[in-house]
């Protein structure tokens, strides 16, 4: 429910900006004007309406009035209210360039007392992508820049926010939180009220039923004896917990009948059904909330790829300009020099030699920066591919994870949509497979024609034949036999594997091979993820060689109280190795060892007996499209791959030459 808890919390952050603006004017001594009061209203109203143009018509007209008095505490405040109307509606980018704006212009008017507005808007977008770890960080900033004394108010939307990204994942902590809210604040009854609201929430998460009930005693006071001053905007939530809490499932599901947003009704309604213990209707709700999901993700990739479109037109434009100010530059120097050198000869010359040497260098600059833009244009581009294939690629993943189990069973009448959820995940990907490809050949490294061919093959071969195969068994219509089905059950778990895994393979490939250094932000013990990254990795289905059992062992000479900063590309790089090393055992088990190094680093190897890898191929192997056996048909960049993210974090892989029992890579510098 974690976009429900977002969608809520917005909307009364959203409510208390609104009262700060008027408890701002009060503090002022001095009342808005008619006219002032009229284009508010006008904002309110264009929100509500849900008309994108509206919104941002009344909008701007407000802020060039509120700058046109240098009124810069509402300015800012209405900039903000702007960053949420975009996040609620998932204009991401948009979003982003709102915050851009409001940060310059903070700057561009020495206005820095209120950057904590940046971090604020910073802190709803990352809570609006789900990523509450990003949204935490941002409004802790945001509060050490807001002066608690003059602005209780700010402090109040500053841990209000901060609570929600708590919740996501560690609710004792977001009630915490929202117990250092400014106790003034909370002598207003809407404020309260949407605070109890969220405890309420909270509460309910957490499993405390003595907790909820408290809340939600003086919660429904307010509501019952002053209804007009109560905060409405997670009225449905709470009620459905509060029926929760009664088992009272029938009366929760007609709370979730009456709210007009589908998405948040069929999580709601998913929850209730769990605690029926009713898992049919829980699953068809599910299915129903990924429709849901997909639906609102695609329509929000839309708009960002429409709005990414229209800054790259406006790019390319300024390029278009600049390019021919300087060939009328170089026309009017040329002449210029030409009449300079009749004039006055050599002394001419030479000055006419120093400038040509200049606008050389300036050139340089130029073109450099021109790449760089052109770079990390192409790097916004793959990365929408990788947002856009990410679904289609984790449905893949999990049908193979599911597959792979023989003794995971479908009936027949169910298989149908089972194989059409595979094909139309499928048939995503080969939609994408151009640009995926395109992508990658555009980087720093580039690739040749043949490549590229072998690139197209190893992708197009396994997806035609998951494809082909996933039709069959739908045409089939559960009439084909068993022993039949099992056999091409068994070709679309291995596939699909194969798919997903080098489409994403070749993306990160594409994303991270400029050399472009990734910072640690995470720190976690070296076992610890070294251990989370085995529980959640799968060995590779295979329907050809049905002996293949290896087991995944895992051992280490580091303590458990040993922290490392780490990226979470380093679950891609292990990730390569252990399909190599899975990919080639033949006994005995793949085994990941965490060791110390002389030098104060960490080390993790990861081991398998079997074929060893000649010492004149130990490093040929990490080249792009390396095949050591002219029968291997794979895509062949998982070990190169796994290089390339080591060099991006600051690490190292190697071929250990002295292990003579199979294979083993080091990732050394931890």
């Amino acid at each position: 429910m974690k976009k429900n808890v977002l969608s809520v919390v917005l909307l009364v952050v959203s409510v208390t900006l609104a009262a700060q603006q008027k408890s701002t004017a009060q503090e002022k001594q001095h009342q808005p004007s008619e006219l002032e009061m009229a284009m508010v209203q006008s904002i309110n109203e264009a929100q509500m309406s849900g008309s994108d143009s509206d919104f941002y018509e009344a909008q701007q007209t407000y802020m060039d009035y509120l700058e046109s008095r240098q009124d810069w505490d509402k300015y800012y405040r209405t900039g903000l209210n702007r960053v949420i109307y975009e996040v609620n509606h998932k204009h991401f980018h948009r979003a982003y360039n709102e915050i851009h704006y409001i940060t310059n212009h903070i700057k561009e008017h020495h206005q820095e007392q209120y950057l904590y507005i940046s971090n604020m808007g910073l802190g709803f977008f990352y809570n609006g992508r789900n990523q509450p770890e990003m949204g935490e960080m941002f409004f802790r900033r945001a509060l050490q820049g807001i002066d608690a004394e003059k602005n209780p108010v700010a402090v109040f939307n500053a841990y209000l926010s901060l609570a929600q990204s708590l919740s996501f994942k560690r609710p004792a902590e977001a009630m915490t939180c929202l117990d250092s809210l400014p106790q003034q604040m909370l002598a207003n009854p809407m404020y309260e009220s949407g605070v109890l609201g969220y405890r309420c929430i909270i509460a309910n998460k957490m499993g405390d039923r003595e907790a909820f009930n408290r809340y939600f005693a003086k919660y429904d006071s307010i509501r019952l004896n002053l209804p007009a001053q109560f905060n409405t905007a997670n009225l449905h939530q709470v009620m459905v917990c509060h029926s929760l809490m009664q088992n009272d499932y029938q009366r929760a599901l007609a709370w979730c009948d009456s709210l007009d947003v589908p998405l948040v009704a069929t999580e709601l309604r998913i929850n209730i059904y769990e605690q029926m213990g009713d898992w049919e209707r829980a699953f068809r709700a599910s299915e129903l909330k990924d429709s849901l999901v997909q639906t609102d993700e695609r329509k929000a990739l839309e708009l960002q790829m429409a709005d990414m479109a229209h800054d790259i037109d406006l790019l390319q434009a300024e390029q278009d300009k600049a390019k021919i100010r300087r060939i009328q530059l170089v026309i009017v120097s040329l002449m210029a020099v030409a009449i300079i050198a009749l004039l006055i000869g050599m002394l001419v010359y030479r000055h006419q030699k120093n400038r040509r040497l200049k606008e050389q260098f300036l050139q340089l600059q130029e073109a450099r920066r021109s790449t760089e833009a052109g770079q990390a244009i192409r790097r916004a581009f793959v990365s929408t591919i990788q947002e856009k294939l990410k679904s289609p690629i984790n449905v893949l993943r999990g049908y193979a994870r599911i597959f792979n189990n023989p003794a995971f069973t479908l009936k027949p009448e169910d298989r149908p949509k089972r194989y059409k959820d595979i094909l139309a995940a499928a048939q995503s990907i080969e939609s994408l497979i151009d640009p995926v490809i395109d992508s990658f050949a555009q980087g720093t490294t580039g690739i040749t024609n043949e490549e590229r061919i072998i690139c197209w093959e190893a992708l197009r071969s396994p997806l035609l034949t998951l494809i082909s195969t996933a039709e069959i068994i739908i045409d089939g219509d559960g009439q084909i036999p068993q022993d039949e089905y099992m056999q091409l059950r068994a070709d679309v778990c291995h596939n699909a594997h194969v798919v997903a895994t080098s489409t994403h393979q070749l993306i990160l490939f594409s994303l991270y091979g400029d050399d472009i250094p990734t910072p640690k932000q995470d720190r976690i013990g070296l076992n610890e993820v070294a251990r989370s990254i085995l529980n959640s990795y799968d060995l590779r289905p295979s329907p050809i060689d049905k002996n293949h059992k290896v087991a995944i062992a895992f051992e280490t000479e580091v303590a458990d109280d040993v922290m490392i900063n780490i990226n979470l590309l380093l679950q891609d790089l292990l990730t390569c190795l252990l399909d190599n090393a899975d990919k080639y055992a033949t006994d005995g088990s793949v085994l990941v060892s965490c060791h110390a190094n002389a030098d104060g680093t960490y080390a993790i190897s990861v081991t398998n007996e079997g074929p060893v890898i000649p010492a004149d191929d130990a490093e040929r192997i990490f080249e792009p499209f390396v095949r050591l056996s002219p029968d291997e048909h794979s895509l062949g960049i998982g070990l190169p791959l796994a290089r390339r993210l080591a060099i991006s974090m600051g690490y190292s892989v190697t071929l250990d030459l002295k292990y003579t029992k199979g294979v083993r890579f080091v990732v050394s510098g931890i």
